[in-house]
């Protein structure tokens, strides 16, 4: 017999009330709950979404259902009798607002879709690249070498690898947190290249030819872009630390973990992008292929 946890997600208490959360066996819940309830999920780890509908009816993957909104979902009356229906016929949700008096507010019920964040994340990073890749597609030619990379790292994987990091980190934002601090996308940039040269994969460690890479190949149709003179301004800002980040001999970082809060905000942020690089996919890929050509008897 299936443990709730599998069944509805995980059962918490929320303001004073039982519900259910997300987790990675049952990614997205769907159940009404109070605004107290609401309010108290931790928006760290949880995205919620309102909806309006008729009734009191849970609802939640079940284990046949797979991750998203597609797979079968399972259901549990949690209070007013829910009029017979098909999921087939359920009606259009529309967004409802929590403005609700004191008075009621510890028994009005809302509906409320919860998601794991990192589910969304992920499900936005595969949509994105697809969509890069099906625009490479169409153009007959591909884009120019920019002669940035050490062989054999070539522009468009490593694009592709920037652009999940960016997803990653900054999702549908202008800013991202890195262990409690926002950082815009220039500084982000400004972090990576750092990161670049310090594991030693540039041919020219320049900031201008590094800029127009970005500009050009990595976020020529993003929403959230910046100019060189943006670029080289946070340049100036951070270059106190570029020495210590830069040197491969420096700073004593193991990219292969993340970091601890027990250091600095900026080299806490360094840190974890350089760990999303070196255990990405791509980055795999390069290691493997250099231990390939290590076994070469040649």
């Amino acid at each position: 017999m299936l443990s709730r946890s599998r069944m509805h997600g995980t059962k918490v208490t929320l303001a004073g009330r039982t519900a259910f959360l997300p987790n990675p066996n049952v990614p997205v819940v769907v159940q009404q709950l109070t605004k107290g309830q609401i309010e108290a999920i931790p928006k760290d780890r949880f995205t919620v979404s309102m909806i309006k509908t008729q009734g009191a009816v849970l609802f939640a993957p079940s284990e046949h259902g797979g991750g998203g909104h597609g797979g079968n979902l399972g259901r549990i009356v949690v209070g007013a009798r829910p009029r017979r229906t098909r999921l087939s016929r359920v009606p259009k949700y529309r967004k409802a607002r929590l403005t609700v008096s004191p008075e009621v507010e510890r028994t009005n019920l809302y509906t409320a879709i919860i998601t794991l964040t990192d589910r969304i994340k992920s499900n936005a990073e595969r949509l994105y690249n697809e969509n890069r890749q099906l625009a490479r597609d169409k153009v007959d030619t591909p884009p120019q070498d920019s002669g940035l990379f050490i062989p054999p790292i070539d522009d468009v994987s490593m694009s592709d690898c920037i652009m999940k990091a960016i997803i990653h980190f900054f999702g549908e934002e202008d800013t991202c947190k890195i262990m409690g601090k926002k950082y815009k996308l220039p500084a982000f940039c400004l972090l990576m290249h750092n990161y670049f040269i310090r594991i030693g994969i540039l041919k020219n460690v320049t900031r201008t030819p590094f800029c127009n890479y970005l500009l050009e190949q990595v976020l020529k149709d993003w929403k959230v872009t910046f100019t060189s003179r943006t670029f080289t301004n946070y340049a100036e800002a951070y270059k106190n630390v570029k020495e210590d980040f830069t040197k491969k001999d420096g700073l004593k970082i193991d990219f292969s973990v993340l970091p601890k809060q027990d250091k600095n905000f900026l080299q806490n942020a360094f840190h974890e992008i350089g760990h999303f690089f070196h255990t990405s996919e791509y980055f795999t890929h390069l290691r493997d292929m250099r231990y390939n050509l290590n076994e070469f008897k040649i």
